[in-house]
């Protein structure tokens, strides 16, 4: 039995009880390791695990409710595609079924540990449950190749990258922006979409209508009064969208009480959490810094503490006709977007505190993000369906399977570009982009080092 497969065995039942089991041990061991103290670093756990699960539960349910809307606006506009969006959850299942997952779990915290000690980054990642997008990506490789040292040595490479994106998106003080002190949203590549709101909130900033963030949830209750509550503004949303899908009366009231629901009580379970993260938080600051010569330390956590915000359930809900539209009207779409059209939260939350969660701004931008990823789409469709497949998923010729999660996530479209030219890169050639970009980032984090001032200063 292999190493991999001895480490399945011992973290499959941690892993198939899911995110909040992992939770509750990880914040509870580091509360340990920071010395709060047994009873106080288990109560943390057992906190930090309540407030987690209240927001699981109110997404859950936030999804559940707005999947039959979104599903019956895809059937309204009618149409076929070659593959069906099954789903995030779907592929995160796929990962962690494969003994390759648990190799990429050891080797992200090695190299999260190198950085650290190395003082390459900032961030310590304790969201080990996303590291399921760096498996995925390994699979990818491994499925065009057949060669799992490149597949692994790509992951160390993603680990890498993704340590150095979470370090810039919270040095730039967006995870503060959501009242997260001293936290990193760590969720793969998924933080690079913070750097292209960044720049593309640059260019908002030029044009006079834009250049201002003025819709903004506390500007429309300012003006608009009770219309702009985050329970009202759930309701109007709901309104819309079941009107939209052609729903009878009660379920579209049913709709506003739902959205209204989750725009009242997710912030509340998000403040949960933060209560309960605080010592943890101080206590880790306060041990790294006695450990790495008083170095600043994030902490890397779900971004799913952030989804309460009211812009960005707002962008998630109109983004839904959008998406869709696009899928219709945009030449060579593989799909139409379908299990995953309400989980694209994840990735607004990056972009919404880059612009400043103005409404219009931040639905430009994603609107922007919807057309990159349908013509990703057209590549990594294919390379996900390869996986499903692989992975046990039974798939009627002539069709597939994908996410639309996975159109958005960068490592599953370069983890893909890589695995395609395999033999024309080979190792040598990932090696070379390996050490291309720890060179690049060095500089980079050098300068940051010499500036000795917040990254988030200099925007």
């Amino acid at each position: 039995m292999g190493i991999s497969n001895i480490v399945k065995e011992i973290m499959s039942p941690v892993i198939d009880a899911g995110p909040l089991l992992m939770i509750f041990i990880v914040f509870s061991i580091i509360g340990l390791i920071v010395r709060l103290g047994p009873v106080k670093a288990i109560r943390n756990g057992l906190m930090i695990s309540v407030g987690f699960s209240g927001v699981y539960i109110i997404v859950d349910y936030f999804l559940a409710q707005v999947a039959p809307a979104a599903a019956a606006l895809a059937e309204k506009f009618g149409g076929v595609f070659t593959y069906t969006d099954i789903g995030w959850a779907a592929f995160a299942s796929f990962a962690w079924s494969s003994p390759l997952a648990y190799a990429v779990v050891g080797i992200s915290l090695l190299v999260n540990l190198v950085m650290i000690f190395t003082n390459m980054t900032d961030t310590l990642n304790l969201n080990i449950w996303d590291t399921w997008e760096a498996s995925i990506a390994t699979l990818i490789i491994f499925g065009l190749t057949g060669n799992a040292f490149a597949a692994l040595l790509f992951s160390a490479m993603l680990a890498w990258i993704n340590l150095m994106v979470s370090d810039w998106y919270s040095h730039k003080g967006y995870a503060t922006a959501y009242g997260f002190e001293g936290l990193s949203f760590y969720q793969g590549t998924n933080v690079s979409w913070g750097i292209f709101a960044h720049y593309i909130a640059r260019i908002l900033d030029k044009i006079p209508f834009t250049s201002h963030a003025k819709f903004t949830p506390e500007y429309v209750q300012k003006r608009f009064g009770v219309l702009g509550e985050p329970a009202v503004l759930g309701g109007i949303i709901g309104l819309l969208m079941g009107i939209g899908a052609g729903f009878y009366w009660t379920k579209i009231v049913l709709l506003m009480i739902s959205l209204a629901t989750a725009l009242v009580l997710l912030p509340m379970m998000s403040g949960i959490v933060m209560q309960a993260l605080v010592p943890v938080s101080e206590a880790a600051g306060k041990f790294m810094k006695s450990h790495t010569k008083g170095k600043e330390i994030f902490i890397g956590v779900d971004p799913a503490i952030a989804v309460g915000n009211t812009t960005v359930l707002a962008v998630t809900v109109l983004m839904v006709p959008v998406l869709i539209v696009m899928a219709f009207i945009i030449p060579g779409a593989v799909n139409v977007p379908l299990a995953d059209l309400p989980a694209l939260l994840f990735f607004w939350v990056f972009v919404a505190a880059p612009n400043r969660f103005d409404m219009l701004r931040t639905l430009i931008t994603t609107i922007l993000m919807g057309i990159i990823g349908t013509f990703v789409s057209i590549a990594v469709a294919p390379w996900l369906s390869m996986v499903a497949a692989n992975q046990g998923q039974v798939i009627t010729e002539g069709t597939g399977v994908t996410s639309w999660f996975g159109h958005l996530t960068p490592e599953f479209f370069f983890s893909g570009l890589y695995g395609s030219n395999f033999k024309s890169l080979g190792i040598t050639g990932l090696l070379i982009i390996f050490a291309a970009v720890i060179f690049i980032t060095a500089m980079l984090r050098i300068r940051f080092i010499r500036r000795k001032t917040p990254l988030r200063d200099n925007r």
